[in-house]
């Protein structure tokens, strides 16, 4: 799907997602090429993943009309978690591992 192959970095806490691809990129300190970052409203209804390529920016979104994404609670900070569990959460499944099981970046 749309991670395939790339590094995945869910950032925590709550987003204002009305920003564009450069505004939530420029949450992240040091933003890798190549990387997926994941923001989520307060709400966990919507989410947008964002990714520079060295030559501009991919943004994706999704929004849920029932139901909410299961993310990850932690009050700020990201985590690296793999492509499966960023899969899941676009569909809006459970993750199957714990908050504790995802390596936690600074």
């Amino acid at each position: 799907m749309l991670f395939e192959g790339s590094k995945v970095i869910l950032c925590h806490g709550v987003v204002d997602l009305r920003k564009g691809a450069v505004g939530l990129l420029s949450l992240v300190p040091e933003p890798e090429p190549g990387t997926w970052y994941m923001f989520s409203n307060r709400t966990r209804r919507l989410i947008k993943c964002v990714r520079t390529d060295g030559t501009g920016c991919w943004m994706a979104s999704r929004r849920l009309h029932q139901g909410h994404f299961h993310w990850i609670e932690r009050a700020a900070g990201s985590s690296a978690i793999r492509v499966a569990d960023a899969d899941s959460i676009c569909r809006g499944d459970k993750i199957k591992r714990r908050a504790s099981d995802f390596s936690s970046c600074k």
